[in-house]
């Protein structure tokens, strides 16, 4: 009988501990720290182009890093409002809420007379404070 190894998306969730908030807040901190200062590089990388940009005759070249600058600088910007918010949803978790945590990949084997989306969908992994506490297989 054939066999298929394929990938497939497995959820998972936390129980939410007074560790896992403390331990995700601290993550969170440092993307946004990353984020935030990344935007002012790119504040700072603009207003020198401006600057150096003065007098030089390809100005068709210099407005789109101009629009590249800018438009990663927005996208730091949102990055950096929408670790915010995630912060901010941490912390109206309560202890034992199920928290929905990341999505990975992982592998299933396919045989033939397999329910295909059984098998590939609706996997889901709950931990709590890092240890596995159930496996949900549909």
């Amino acid at each position: 009988m054939s066999v298929l190894h394929l990938k497939q998306s497995v959820v998972v969730k936390v129980i939410v501990t007074d560790k896992f908030k403390e331990e995700y807040k601290n993550e969170l901190s440092k993307q946004l720290t990353a984020a935030e200062n990344k935007a002012k590089e790119l504040r700072s990388s603009l207003a020198k182009l401006v600057i150096g940009s003065a007098g030089m005759k390809d100005a068709a070249y210099v407005e789109s890093l101009k629009v590249r600058i800018e438009e990663e600088r927005l996208m730091q910007e949102a990055l950096a409002q929408d670790i915010k918010n995630r912060i901010s949803e941490v912390d109206k978790l309560k202890e034992g809420d199920l928290f929905p945590y990341t999505v990975i990949e992982g592998f299933v084997d396919v045989r033939e007379g397999d329910d295909l989306f059984k098998k590939t969908m609706g996997t889901e992994v709950v931990i709590k404070d890092g240890i596995v506490v159930s496996i949900k297989e549909e």
